[in-house]
């Protein structure tokens, strides 16, 4: 039971970040630095942000809500949604509805922005967090594995925070064509909105890249392993061309897998699917707040994750 005597639960500020900071060591041991924090949160790039709640007992901060405002667009229209990504109580608070209590602050904030939904890659903790808010389940990705035998060389520099290395290799700069390559916004299904201002927001947090061979196009990013976020090929032929010159140049930067994750009814799994076996992957659950969107017209990929 929450007493709201005790517990302040509100909206997060930029103030409250070294909160949040300390909550992400107290619960994960995770050192996360004030800077990234901003660099998540603040995506103003849209013109909304900070759609998080935070709870405090007294002073002490002990529970946090954190979401991020994605733009998902089709041929005809755009949508505000959020993306649930970070959700931790401290051990000795849990069971006080704290959880519950957050979501609905954050819920209410995102309301009013206009967003029309929230949904999450489920863990299986998410899964069962969220039934008690009555969210729904979408469909699970679907993941790709592509592994090479070389010395896994990456996995040392990831360890040692020496990923900018492979700057030195691959271009984190797209043309206006490829950036509208990569933009799938001409068909009457919803994908993230693709731009610019996202690439920019992006990698304040990490390092990506793109890879253009073949007139195929890839955005990636490397850290133990190369995750693509998204990708575009005309053919499933020209695909596994390109990614045959990709898998060789892995083998000598000591990459030993490519890992793709995707909405299983798009273009990308039918390509992967041609030399692939998917595995299942994230389970999407979400929550609407505009009982007329369609969520099956949404299209959701790594790219997506807050953390890639």
């Amino acid at each position: 039971m929450l007493y709201k005597e005790i517990y302040t639960l509100r909206k997060l500020e930029v103030q409250d970040l070294p909160a949040v900071k300390d909550l992400f060591w107290k619960v994960f041991q995770k050192k996360v630095s004030i800077e990234y924090l901003k660099n998540k949160y603040n995506t103003s790039y849209l013109g909304v942000e900070y759609i998080c709640s935070i709870a405090f007992y007294k002073e002490k901060p002990v529970a946090f809500y954190g979401a991020i405002p994605q733009k998902f667009t089709s041929k005809k229209e755009s949508f505000y949604v959020a993306h649930a990504c970070d959700s931790f109580t401290l051990k000795e608070y849990q069971g006080q509805g704290l959880h519950y209590n957050l979501a609905l602050i954050a819920y209410e904030i995102m309301k009013s922005h206009a967003i029309k939904f929230v949904y999450a890659f489920h863990s299986e903790n998410t899964y069962y967090s969220t039934k008690k808010l009555d969210w729904k389940e979408y469909v699970n990705l679907h993941r790709y594995h592509l592994f090479i035998k070389t010395v896994p060389l990456a996995k040392v520099l990831n360890k040692i925070g020496y990923n900018s290395f492979y700057s030195l290799f691959y271009s984190k700069k797209i043309s206006t064509e490829g950036l509208s390559q990569l933009n799938i916004s001409d068909t009457a299904l919803f994908h993230q909105k693709f731009d610019t201002e996202f690439i920019t927001y992006k990698n304040k947090m990490t390092n990506h890249f793109f890879i253009k061979i073949d007139n195929c196009i890839f955005w990636i990013k490397i850290e133990a392993i190369m995750h693509v976020g998204i990708f575009k090929a005309p053919s499933a032929s020209t695909l596994f061309k390109a990614l045959k010159k990709i898998k060789r140049k892995a083998f000598i930067l000591g990459i030993n897998e490519i890992l793709f994750q995707v909405h299983p009814d798009t273009l990308m799994s039918e390509q992967l699917n041609t030399h692939i076996t998917a595995k299942a992957s994230w389970l999407v659950g979400y929550l609407l707040f505009d009982t007329t969107v369609l969520i099956d017209n949404f299209r959701f990929n790594y790219s997506n994750l807050d953390t890639y």
